[in-house]
């Protein structure tokens, strides 16, 4: 038989659940990549889909720093907050939906990150910051 392990009693209760993370936990990641968001036309598929795998990556990995390894989703619907910094002096204004669509790809890092369906997941929140050096973004979980 395998190898079952248990967590000790305070460890238990130190475990938030989906509701208790909600309030502190916070990963930075960088501006994604003009070929991710949805007038960032290429023709090379290849180098679409290796940024996309890339930025997934990252999420990944943050949102694997940021959680308690013994995390449990509870089934409510997951509410993500971004803060959106742009890239240094940006021509445009970025559109809300847009910024959504440019964000499939953290979204789907966090969800497997998660164990979770990316369906699991409410309409995303976004707010915009100021322009600043490399920009950024920072999701709330």
């Amino acid at each position: 038989m395998g190898d079952v392990r248990t967590l000790p009693s305070d460890a238990a209760k130190s475990c938030p659940d989906r509701r208790g993370l909600a309030s502190g936990a916070m990963i930075t990641l960088p501006f994604p990549a003009k070929v991710l968001w949805p007038n960032g036309r290429t023709r090379n598929v290849r180098w679409r889909n290796a940024e996309f795998q890339k930025h997934k990556q990252w999420a990944y990995n943050a949102t694997l720093s940021a959680l308690p390894r013994c995390f449990k989703w509870n089934g409510e619907p997951i509410k993500l907050r971004y803060t959106v910094t742009p890239k240094g002096a940006t021509r445009r204004a970025i559109d809300r939906d847009n910024a959504i669509a440019a964000m499939k790809a953290y979204q789907d890092g966090i969800a497997q990150a998660m164990k979770v369906d990316d369906s699991a997941f409410a309409v995303p929140e976004i707010e915009f910051a100021k322009p600043m050096g490399i920009g950024g973004i920072e999701v709330a979980l």
